[in-house]
C-alpha cells in the first residue's frame, strides 16, 4: 500500500510529498512555527534525519527559516505553502487495483485504453484532486458538439434517442423512468461499474453531456443530477432530469 500523498502549492507549481516524515513536518508546521529541537521532539526522529528532510523542504520552497531577533542562535521553521489535496481511501485502493491490472491488458487495445482512462480519473482522485467540476464542464463541451447528430425535437423522443446512443457506444444499458422528475437509470456504466463504494457519485462527465444535449436540442435550461452510483454502493447509476 502506498504512503499518504499530500499535494502542496508553491510559487513554482504543485509538489507531491509522499515521505511520511516530510508530511509529518509539514503538518506540524501548519499549526505554528517550531524550532529544530521542537521538530525533533514532535516527529520523534534523529537530528541527522530531521536535518536532511528539513533541507529538502527548504530547497523545495515548502518551508521557510527565520532567525530569532532576540537570540540569533535560535532558528524557527514555518510553513511556506498551502495544502491543496491529500490522497484518500478507498479510491487509492481502487487506483492500485487498476494499476496492477494494466499489464494483463497488453494486446487488447480497447482494454488497455479503458484501463488508462480509468487510471487518470481514479489516480487524480486518489491523490486528493477533485476532478468532478472539470469533468462536468468537459462533458458539457462534448454534449454541445454531439447535439447536432440527434434528430428528436421532443423530450420523450430525445431521451429515447440518447438512450440508444449511450448503449451503441458501450457506455451502459439505459432505461428511462417517466414521472414528475424523469429519471435515467444506467446499468453496467462504463465510467464507474468497477468502482467500490467510496461514498460519492462519479459520473459528472455524463451529467454534463446529458445536460448539454437536452439544452441544445430542446432550447431549455436543464439540470442533471446523479443521485445514485456504483461509487455510492448502488448497482446502477441514477440521474434525475430537471427541465426549466
Amino acid at each position: 500500500m502506498r504512503d499518504q500523498v499530500e499535494i502542496y502549492s508553491t510559487k513554482k507549481g504543485m509538489i507531491a510529498i509522499e515521505s511520511p516524515i516530510k508530511n509529518r513536518i509539514l503538518q506540524k508546521l501548519a499549526e505554528r512555527e517550531l524550532t529544530f529541537e521542537e521538530l525533533i521532539e514532535v516527529c520523534g526522529k534523529a537530528r541527522s534525519t530531521m536535518s536532511v528532510h528539513l533541507n529538502d523542504l527548504l530547497s523545495m520552497g515548502l518551508v521557510y527559516k527565520r532567525v530569532d531577533s532576540r537570540d540569533r542562535r535560535k532558528k524557527y521553521f514555518g510553513l511556506n505553502t498551502d495544502l491543496l489535496a491529500s490522497s484518500k481511501m478507498p479510491v487509492t485502493t481502487h487506483y492500485d487495483k487498476i494499476l496492477q491490472s494494466v499489464p494483463a491488458t497488453i494486446g487488447d487495445q480497447y482494454g488497455f485504453l479503458k484501463s488508462l482512462f480509468h487510471l487518470v480519473r481514479s489516480g487524480m482522485e486518489s491523490y486528493g484532486v477533485d476532478t468532478s467540476p472539470a469533468l462536468k464542464k468537459i462533458g458539457r463541451d462534448v454534449g454541445r458538439v454531439l447535439a447536432p447528430r440527434f434528430k428528436a425535437t421532443t423530450a420523450d423522443a430525445l431521451l429515447k434517442e440518447v438512450s440508444q446512443f449511450w448503449e451503441s457506444q458501450g457506455l451502459g444499458r439505459v432505461s428511462i423512468v417517466k414521472g414528475d422528475v424523469p429519471t435515467i437509470i444506467v446499468d453496467d456504466c462504463f465510467d464507474c461499474s468497477t468502482m467500490p463504494n467510496i461514498g460519492q457519485t462519479q459520473c459528472s462527465m455524463d451529467e454534463g453531456i446529458l445536460e448539454a444535449i437536452i439544452e441544445e436540442k430542446l432550447k431549455v435550461r436543464c439540470s442533471i443530477e446523479e443521485v445514485e452510483c456504483y461509487g455510492t454502493g448502488h448497482h446502477h447509476c441514477k440521474f434525475l432530469i430537471k427541465i426549466f
